[in-house]
């Protein structure tokens, strides 16, 4: 009898899952499956070619080949590695001094949070806007403010290489470090005080307090938002499509300055040569892989270092 109802209790709770695990099936593990099998074949959007298997050919033309979708996709890998190694340290680092100052202030906590949480609640393609008028070379507020101190005087940040990026890094950062931030320092108000009533009765000074207690302890939220932050940016999509591109064809902007990895995939799909649709697939294929190798070094490490 025990057994029975033990055997129904847990049927009732795998029962309430269903619905995730239906969902997850239908919007991320089927469609996953079914972009790696196009990728092994020449599926375009020419209705008159025949649907055949190629094996590595697509993989083949993206990593060797001449031709200009995978020397531009190559390109696009070279800017991604660009704008992650700056975007996410610079966002933690922000977030995590943000976060730090916030606490400071119990009556005005949950004031401020909100207040810097407000980018992250704009529609991402509003808060690009907003960027590409702060930036605009005729008009832009800080675009004027820093020619007058010698950056970026005379260019179009979004059209120029070097400049480009950083406008990138710029509204990513703006737009994600209000939810960084609150869920920092949601992990740092966790940290009971008698860890820092204890520091403090053995002298330590605030740069101490912060590195061997709150570091430490928020370690494990760290870990989330950093791992957070690195599948998003390896991700990048929207900005540089909207600071860039009016169509398809101009995504990436004038030599390529702004194109990341997903912008090259959709320009395959709407380009309609012969297995576009294969190859938009096989780099689909190329940048999950990137994505799971990036998330598994860090579990390792986080591993290794717990």
């Amino acid at each position: 009898m025990r057994k029975h109802n033990d055997l129904l209790k847990n049927g009732m709770s795998y029962l309430g899952l269903l619905p995730f695990f239906a969902c997850f099936s239908i919007f991320i593990l089927v469609p996953m499956i079914q972009g790696m099998a196009m990728s092994f074949t020449n599926w375009s959007m020419r209705s008159r070619d025949t649907l055949r298997f190629i094996g590595l050919e697509n993989y083949r033309y993206i990593i060797f080949s001449d031709g200009l979708s995978a020397v531009n996709f190559r390109a696009s890998i070279r800017n991604l590695v660009v704008y992650v190694l700056i975007t996410v340290p610079a966002g933690l680092t922000l977030a995590l001094i943000l976060a730090l100052a916030v606490n400071q202030f119990t009556k005005w906590y949950a004031f401020f949070r909100g207040a810097f949480f407000i980018p992250t609640a704009l529609p991402l393609f509003l808060a690009t806007g907003i960027w590409m008028w702060f930036m605009s070379a005729d008009v832009g507020l800080i675009a004027s403010v820093l020619a007058k101190i010698g950056i970026g005087r005379g260019i179009i940040w979004r059209n120029t290489s070097g400049y480009a990026i950083v406008l990138c890094v710029i509204v990513d950062v703006w737009h994600a470090v209000g939810f960084n931030l609150v869920i920092l320092s949601t992990g740092m108000r966790n940290i009971s005080k008698e860890y820092y009533e204890a520091a403090e009765i053995d002298g330590a000074s605030v740069f101490q307090k912060m590195r061997y207690v709150t570091i430490p302890l928020l370690e494990p939220v760290l870990f989330l938002v950093t791992v957070n932050a690195f599948i998003s940016a390896l991700q990048v999509y929207d900005i540089p499509w909207i600071l860039s591109a009016t169509d398809a064809k101009s995504a990436g902007g004038p030599g390529q300055v702004m194109l990341f990895p997903v912008m090259e995939m959709v320009r395959n799909v709407y380009s309609g040569d012969r297995s576009a649709l294969g190859r938009a697939s096989a780099e689909g294929v190329i940048l999950m892989l990137v994505v799971v190798a990036v998330t598994c070094i860090q579990f390792k490490a986080r591993k290794k270092n717990v």
